[in-house]
């Protein structure tokens, strides 16, 4: 019966069976407008039967059935059809936006036991506390969970029967957090869902902040942020070491000077100590250490610390500087570094020339002389007359060619006419500075030095310009220390390293401290890359001027001594600050070549850290003449990104590039070219033996992102309060989290849907309307109206 009826009605998609099916027309009409149809229908068929001739009963009949053949062609006209109410509801989301960015690794939340944990470990002991909580949620409402750094990306949940905590976490490990993009791009995947509410599970470090328009929606459709606060309640400071100098190479019994950047942030503007160590990895041994007291706000939360060690033993060494900090660091790992020096046990080889004798002429060759990590020649030239000789080595006469004056590290020039040379000889000695890294020390005098340099070529390495030269300081000065001398390791007069400058040098009332010529260098006539070690100061005016500058040329380093007068120390303590004055400026000099000496080329990346798309210039320096022979057209140099053991990276972002360098002129030994780094790490440059003649060359840079993670350790509740504040949410502990999913709100909502259909073109209405006009048509023949 069911199925016949159901076909009789054309039922395609409805039960006939359903609870909720009703007949309704698809143009209702009031209950009023039906009645007054019922009454007209029955009044016109009445009326249309009475003025007829036959039985009363069977005209009265007749007239039924015509009304009810009326109401079915109104009904029809209606649209009778069939409805089936259905009722079904839309689950609520819930969003869970999970931090997974590299500030996750620092060990800065409490444990169960008191230690220090990661936030990560603290992140994942929250979550299986609490996971029976999410587990009955997601049973009753739609749970996404989203991890997020710089972008937004799916969680992995796993099955019930897994066991343990459902959601794969993965490594955190992103670069960068932004807080207000994940929200976004979370707020886009749930449009036109209903959202009960947000839970962000951070540190609250951000690079962004949250958008005015993800604000508006959030606070319109009243969906709560609630935060789960990481790490610690109280930001901690970290120091940072973020750069050392340290040469390459050294003489032994030299004072090697290593100077470490250091940094603090973080720390809510407060003051913390930390001892900075220098230490020999291979015997563990601390060479050198300073105290430092170094608060977030102090000149941008940096200190520049110089250690020194003077190394005994010759070989190759790796040091390391460590910082060990009085308080709990947030990343212990950004705390030391360490780093290769080849310490060498060969006597520097100097070359003084001069042009007459005076007293710091021969107070400074007879210490030459007598210092035995310093093997000396000494010429006596002038115009006028035939040069002599003194030192260790004779020589035949000046060097005559790049070969001879490769044989010296140094070359001191005291108050001597540039006249005794040949023109070959001033260029040759300005290469040798400049390519091989010699140093060069000026000695200035009365007569020649500096004036009658300026116009040779020569003139180039004197650190400050003609428009310096020619007065002298008036009249007595004492020689004042400069805390640039630190950066050298020099001028270290003192007995500790307290006081490295002795008080009696700067007291005019000793009497033997007191110089009394000097030549007067005007501070703006020093050259940009100039930089003064000591100054003078006059006794009766107060006046300083620079008495002791560097400066940097080429490969090499220059040291300009503005008086002759240093000899006058040896009257307060003999020999021994003489010593103390010269040996450690002639032993720094030294250094700048020594890092050059025997190699046959020398690669240098500059800066050797550097940022993303900032340029980084590659230079290859051919040293060996028979590179220089070779000649070749480009450098091919190879940059890897490589991972802490020194493998190359496995990841999706650039790993490798290759950059031609091509010589800087026609003839030119030096090669070079600017790369910009794609990505972050450490980056292995090196350049194949089989590319230049069997001499192979590495270097390495480290690339950060402009806003690295790990650059801004500290947690920022403050940001998560605010942000939970503005949205009606409520921040919470990582212990707490149990108790989030009592406070979201229900939003799910009940859907009511209508399927229908139409009834008026069912064979059971064609029947109907064919059964009334046969009952009509039968019963008008029956009483004889036909």
């Amino acid at each position: 019966m069911t199925e016949t009826l159901r076909s009789l009605l054309n039922l395609e998609t409805l039960d006939w069976a359903a609870e909720g099916l009703r007949f309704g027309f698809e143009r209702p009409l009031a209950a009023w407008a039906w009645a007054l149809i019922v009454v007209g229908a029955v009044a016109f068929s009445v009326w249309s039967y009475s003025r007829l001739t036959g039985p009363r009963f069977g005209r009265m009949a007749l007239a039924g059935v015509r009304s009810l053949l009326i109401l079915a062609l109104v009904a029809l006209l209606c649209g009778p059809r069939l409805v089936d109410e259905r009722k079904s509801v839309e689950r609520d989301w819930v969003v869970v936006l999970v931090d997974r960015s590299a500030s996750l690794t620092i060990e800065d939340a409490e444990g169960p036991d008191g230690e220090r944990i990661s936030r990560d470990a603290q992140l994942e002991r929250a979550l299986a506390a609490s996971w029976p909580m999410w587990r009955d949620l997601s049973e009753e409402r739609t749970v996404v969970w989203l991890g997020f750094d710089e972008g937004v990306f799916d969680l992995g949940v796993r099955s019930a029967e897994d066991g343990g905590v459902g959601v794969e976490l993965g490594a955190a490990d992103g670069r960068r957090t932004m807080i207000g993009s994940a929200l976004d791009q979370a707020l886009a995947r749930a449009a036109a869902r209903p959202v009960a509410g947000v839970v962000l599970l951070s540190d609250g470090r951000s690079n962004d902040d949250v958008s005015r328009g993800a604000l508006r929606r959030l606070q319109g459709e009243r969906i709560p942020v609630h935060t789960v606060a990481l790490g610690s309640t109280e930001p901690l400071g970290d120091f940072a070491l973020r750069r050392i100098d340290a040469p390459r190479a050294a003489f032994i019994e030299d004072t090697t000077p290593v100077r470490a950047e250091i940094e603090r942030i973080g720390g809510a503007g407060t003051t913390a100590g930390a001892t900075v160590r220098l230490v020999d990895t291979a015997t563990g041994l601390t060479l050198d250490e300073q105290r430092i007291e170094l608060g977030s706000g102090d000149e941008d939360g940096t200190t520049v610390v110089t250690l020194n060690h003077r190394a005994i033993d010759a070989g190759e060494r790796e040091w390391e500087v460590v910082i060990d900090p009085d308080v709990p660091d947030l990343v212990p790992g950004n705390n030391q570094r360490s780093f290769t020096i080849d310490l060498v046990d060969r006597p520097l080889r100097v070359l003084y020339v001069d042009g007459y004798p005076r007293w710091e002429q021969r107070f400074l060759r007879v210490l030459l002389l007598r210092e035995s990590s310093v093997v000396s020649s000494g010429l006596m030239l002038a115009p006028d007359r035939r040069y002599t000789q003194e030192g260790d080595v004779e020589l035949r006469g000046l060097p005559q060619s790049p070969e001879e004056w490769a044989e010296f590290d140094i070359i001191v020039i005291g108050d001597m006419a540039p006249q005794v040379l040949t023109v070959d000889q001033i260029a040759q000695m300005r290469d040798h500075v400049a390519t091989r890294g010699a140093g060069l020390v000026w000695l200035a005098g009365p007569a020649h030095t500096p004036n009658s340099w300026f116009d040779t070529a020569l003139g180039d390495l004197l650190p400050f310009s003609s428009a310096g030269a020619g007065t002298m300081i008036p009249g007595p000065f004492v020689m004042e220390r400069l805390s640039s001398a630190d950066r050298f390791g020099v001028l270290q007069l003192g007995d500790d390293d307290e006081e490295p400058w002795l008080r009696e040098l700067t007291d005019t009332r000793a009497g033997w401290s007191t110089l009394w010529w000097g030549q007067s260098i005007p501070s703006g006539a020093v050259k940009p890359t100039g930089e003064a070690l000591a100054m003078a100061r006059a006794t009766e005016t107060g006046e300083r001027t620079p008495i002791l500058l560097t400066m940097r040329y080429g490969a090499g380093r220059v040291l300009y001594v503005a008086t002759d007068e240093v000899w006058r120390y040896r009257y307060g303590r003999g020999e021994i600050l003489y010593e103390r004055f010269w040996l450690p400026l002639i032993r720094m000099l030294g250094r700048e070549g020594l890092a050059r000496a025997g190699r046959s080329a020398l690669l240098t990346l500059t800066p050797d850290r550097a940022v993303i798309d900032q340029s980084v210039r590659l230079t290859v320096e051919l040293l060996d003449q028979s590179l220089v022979d070779f000649s070749p057209t480009s450098i091919l140099l190879r940059m890897v990104r490589t991972d802490a053991d020194g493998d190359v990276r496995n990841d999706p972002l650039p790993r490798e590039a290759e950059v031609a360098l091509r010589p800087e002129g026609p003839g030119s030994r030096v090669y070079t070219a600017t790369w910009s780094p794609p990505a972050p790490g450490a980056w292995r440059a090196s350049v194949s033996p089989g590319d230049l003649g069997g001499v192979g060359l590495e270097g390495m840079v480290r690339v950060a992102l402009p806003d690295d993670e790990l650059r801004s350790p500290e947690t920022d509740h403050a940001f998560l309060a605010r942000l939970s504040d503005e949205t009606g949410g409520r921040l919470w502990r990582p212990e707490e989290m149990p108790e989030v999913g009592d406070e979201l709100p229900n939003r799910e909502v009940t859907v009511l849907t209508e399927v229908s259909e139409p009834l008026w073109d069912t064979p059971l209405v064609l029947i109907v309307l064919l059964v009334l006009l046969t009952v009509e048509w039968v019963g008008r023949r029956v009483i004889r109206l036909i």
